[in-house]
């Protein structure tokens, strides 16, 4: 009786460690049976953006702006809406691009006549979560964070 139960304890051991270490650990410490891809895609909004490691409630880049909203589809289609002077605006044309080996996620979109193109290191990525950080072209540090609006 007490061999059977250390072998049931053993193969148990067995079976959880082959299925944590299936999960895909992306990025620090953020454990899932989804891949990046799967998790990246739904309705997220902009709930706190950093500029320069202060946080801001208004920029002129509205594609950073809190209260923003990031549709991100399959296949790489992305779409962008906010508010602006009463109205609510949405992008023109809008991609996005994971790279789960490096940790980054890439973002070309045109909001409010502005081009945006920029390559984001990805903090945190979850079902209900995404935040990112990156520089832009003028040297400033920004972090947005992201918190999901998708039904799961």
């Amino acid at each position: 009786m007490k061999r059977a139960t250390k072998l049931f304890l053993l193969i148990a051991v067995a079976m959880m460690a082959v299925g944590l270490t299936s999960c895909e650990n992306y990025p620090e410490g953020v454990p899932s049976f989804y891949s990046s891809e799967y998790r990246i895609v739904g309705s997220w909004q902009v709930s706190h953006t950093y500029l320069n490691g202060v946080e801001i409630d208004s920029t002129d880049y509205i594609g950073y702006a809190p209260k923003t909203y990031y549709y991100i589809y399959a296949d790489h289609v992305l779409a962008l809406s906010a508010m602006y002077d009463g109205e609510i605006r949405e992008s023109s044309f809008a991609t996005w691009i994971i790279r789960p080996k490096e940790k980054t996620v890439e973002f070309d979109y045109t909001f409010f006549g502005k081009h945006y193109h920029f390559s984001a290191d990805v903090k945190r990525l979850s079902r209900r979560e995404f935040f990112f950080e990156f520089d832009d072209e003028d040297g400033d540090h920004w972090r947005l964070e992201l918190f999901s609006r998708s039904n799961f």
